[in-house]
């Protein structure tokens, strides 16, 4: 059988009840109901895979697709989802998913007939993504939004490239793709738009979690990505020609909801404001525009979200990161230990780097690597590589108590400009010793083997 987010759902609900939430009540994901679910979830410290079985549609109507969400809450969910122990979830997991990124899996074209996304074809007037259930997350979100994954094949090179994004719905066959400067799939509708002709797109609503951790590898353009997923999946991903845009324009074939369209070259509308990851509101701004040309989805689909800003959005977006980041620093300066993308700076904006320090190089180089492969990083924390780099108390601790503010933190300008608000600098704190400073004290420990002696005891 191959892997489905049904397969993974009902994996959970046989072997980890106690991850998965039901919830049966009526919510409207367009008037917020569901953000303030998950959000009052969040304050009582509680992370189940949640399935909504009862969420009206943009029509105001009882939608048929039951809506899951929190499928990335935890890493060790992750862990699970690319078949690792779930108590693997620390930089075991991020260094495994930096060597999958490196691997291609097989594809596996099947014929349509066979394909179970393609058990439900809605085309013509029947096409009408308002049935579906998407949702406003935050107060003042411009209109409701899908937040999954667009694909794109490149006009010129055999590849495709698929992407987490959003799409706000102007209408029943109308919406928006959300790309910016440094998207490979703003490059490809570049590319379609130079030579006027319209791009084909899908929007995949609804996947194995492996399918979209391996969209978030940090690969450069012109990976094929189809390969990455399938590394990811640890099988075959089976794919089957499109219902709508052509034979050899290949979609997924065990997704659950797929929405095709074309965008047509030069027509832009306006989206946002949305709340996004950083916790405010991009501002508005013209993007593409999906023409929908058929819904697609299989029997008994059940459709999948994610809250942006919130723990499954940053756990998707920055531990697929922390392996690329690590295996780009350890090439250059074997030193480096270990590094984390904290969930308090989002996954992204800062990262804690973990080193066995022979000489400040080891620091300031292992930091501008990280600026360079990961594009929203503003704030790199070197720490020596006893200090625990998921444990922010401690990564705090060493920065309190071990940086000289005149000599140990470095700004340096025009590196990140993707968010002119936060300017373009970048900054590096080395919270590390410091072997030129006379008398520098030992830090502080309990004996290991007092600890082990208590362990045992049951302590």
């Amino acid at each position: 059988m191959a892997r489905s987010l049904s397969g993974f759902i009902k994996m959970l609900e046989e072997k980890y009840p106690e991850k998965m939430l039901h919830v049966k009540e009526q919510l409207d994901p367009d008037r917020h109901e569901l953000a303030a679910f998950v959000k009052l979830l969040e304050e009582k410290n509680r992370e189940p895979v949640i399935v909504f079985e009862n969420v009206k549609n943009l029509k105001g109507e009882r939608s048929p697709f039951p809506l899951a969400y929190n499928l990335f809450v935890t890493r060790s969910l992750c862990a699970m989802a690319i078949g690792e122990d779930p108590s693997n979830n620390q930089m075991g997991l991020g260094i495994r998913f930096g060597e999958i990124e490196k691997k291609e899996g097989p594809l596996d074209i099947i014929k349509q007939s066979d394909a179970p996304v393609l058990q439900n074809v809605l085309t013509g007037d029947k096409t009408d993504v308002t049935t579906l259930p998407a949702a406003r997350y935050h107060e003042k979100d411009v209109g409701p939004y899908f937040v999954m994954a667009c694909l794109m094949k490149a006009k010129s090179g055999d590849f495709y490239d698929v992407t987490p994004t959003k799409n706000l719905v102007y209408g029943p066959r109308r919406m928006s793709i959300s790309t910016h400067g440094h998207h490979h799939l703003a490059r490809i509708i570049a590319e379609y738009e130079r030579m006027n002709e319209p791009a084909p797109v899908a929007v995949v609503l609804g996947h194995h979690p492996a399918f979209y951790l391996g969209s978030c590898a940090l690969l450069p353009y012109g990976n094929h990505d189809y390969k990455t997923i399938a590394a990811f999946l640890g099988e075959a991903l089976r794919l089957t020609p499109s219902a709508t845009l052509g034979k050899d324009f290949l979609i997924p074939a065990d997704a659950e909801i797929i929405i095709e369209g074309m965008i047509q070259p030069g027509v832009r509308d306006y989206q946002n404001p949305f709340g996004e990851i950083s916790g405010h509101y991009q501002e508005r701004m013209l993007v593409p525009v999906i023409d929908v040309t058929a819904v697609c989805f299989r029997n008994n689909p059940i459709m999948q979200g994610v809250m942006p800003g919130h723990a499954e959005h940053i756990i998707l977006g920055g531990l697929p990161k922390e392996g690329t980041v690590y295996w780009a620093m350890k090439k250059v300066v074997p030193e480096v230990t270990a590094v984390h993308l904290p969930d308090s700076a989002m996954g992204r904006f800062q990262a804690h780097i973990a080193v066995k320090k022979r000489t400040y190089r080891d620091v300031t180089v292992a930091a501008m690597i990280a600026f360079a492969e990961q594009p929203n990083l503003k704030l790199a924390i070197v720490v020596d590589d006893d200090i625990d780099v998921f444990n922010q108390k401690e990564v705090m601790w060493a920065v309190a108590t071990q940086a000289r503010w005149d000599k140990d933190v470095i700004i340096i300008p025009k590196v990140q400009s993707f968010r002119s608000w936060i300017g373009d600098a970048v900054c590096i704190i080395d919270a590390t010793h410091h072997e030129d400073v006379a008398n520098y004290p030992e830090r502080n420990r309990i004996p290991e083997d007092a600890i082990k002696r208590l362990r045992e005891l049951g302590f």
